[in-house]
């Protein structure tokens, strides 16, 4: 009798070890059956199942490698399974999983070929008087570039004759010299944007808010590029209220600085009160700030014919003449050092 209870207490550990063993396999199969049915399409990770079951990847390998074509999905689920039911349920979620997968292929091979004829077809519609167009924008560009480029020279050919005449009389005597004799208008500095450009690019996809967020990033580089003048002294800021009735250029060749300034002249198309002041708040205290407001004296017609001559081309938005038409008319008490209109008449095409 003894010698029996021996025998049943060594095989007894050996029992619990098993039933543990077949728990924990049923455990897996559960998770990965599970995972399955959820129809999660990611793959299950070994270590993921390992940690969920709560053994060890390693153990996972060694006494449940069996199951690793399941986790791996290279084996049928469904032979993991007993009953009708949950059988049939396998089987569908597999139906299923290759429904989506064909559909999901078909789907991305029809929006390869989409984009491939929408390509084509865009290509197909630029039409020789468009090939004009972009001709007449890169050439007006190259102009506008020019024009910049010839004023940029002559400032720096003042700014060699000012270091010629330092040298030849000495900085005291060349200081004198300047302030008496040197030309206003070489003092002036224009900051321009291209709205030709931004009215060629809605002419193409007619955005008004394009229009506006390019017309917005095109000021900030400006404003930004005031704060290297906060420590230059008498510096003059000079915004152009742009309202398409006359030219910046026309603006800069007429303005005369006042002796011993520096003028900052920046082409200013913003209409409400809120933009101006947000744009101005941004230049340097130590500048004065003037802003000049041209006035049309014609009639609407006239300044819509004022208009197309200018903006021939390529038109402005009518959400943009709108706004200028409707302009905020500038005030002192807005904060402006000075605040000037001047008459533009009708016919004025420079």
């Amino acid at each position: 009798m003894s010698n029996l209870l021996a025998t049943h207490a060594d095989e007894q550990p050996d029992t619990l070890e098993q039933s543990s063993g077949a728990q924990r396999r049923k455990l897996l199969i559960e998770i990965i059956v599970e995972h399955y049915l959820s129809g999660n399409r990611s793959k299950l990770k070994l270590k993921d199942v390992a940690d969920r079951a709560g053994i060890s990847r390693q153990a996972l390998d060694r006494y449940y490698g069996d199951l690793k074509p399941y986790i791996a999905g290279k084996r049928d689920v469904a032979d993991l399974v007993n009953g009708n039911e949950l059988r049939s349920q396998v089987q569908t979620q597999t139906a299923i999983n290759e429904v989506e997968a064909k559909y999901t292929e078909q789907i991305e091979r029809l929006k390869v070929e989409h984009e491939k004829e929408l390509k084509k077809a865009l290509d197909s519609h630029i039409t020789s008087l468009m090939k004009g167009d972009i001709v007449l924008l890169e050439s007006n560009k190259i102009r506008v570039s020019l024009e910049r480029q010839t004023l940029h020279n002559a400032d720096l050919l003042n700014q060699i004759h000012r270091l010629e005449l330092k040298l030849a009389l000495g900085a005291d005597a060349s200081t004198s010299l300047a302030k008496d004799t040197e030309p206003a208008k070489n003092n002036k500095v224009v900051f321009d944007l291209d709205i030709e450009a931004l009215c060629f690019d809605y002419q193409r996809g007619k955005s008004f808010d394009a229009f506006e967020d390019q017309k917005n990033i095109e000021l900030r580089k400006i404003r930004d590029k005031l704060s290297k003048y906060a420590s230059t002294l008498d510096v003059r800021v000079i915004l152009f209220a742009d309202r398409y009735i006359s030219k910046l250029k026309t603006f800069t060749d007429e303005y005369v600085a006042q002796p011993k300034e520096v003028s900052l002249i920046i082409r200013l198309p913003l209409f409400s009160r809120s933009e101006i002041l947000s744009f101005a708040k941004h230049i340097p205290a130590s500048c004065k700030t003037s802003i000049h407001v041209p006035y049309f004296s014609g009639s609407e017609s006239e300044k819509k014919l004022q208009r197309l001559g200018t903006y021939k081309q390529f038109p402005l938005p009518p959400e943009e003449i709108k706004g200028a038409d409707n302009a905020d008319q500038p005030s002192i008490t807005w904060g402006f050092d000075e605040v000037s209109f001047f008459k533009v008449k009708p016919g004025s095409h420079p």
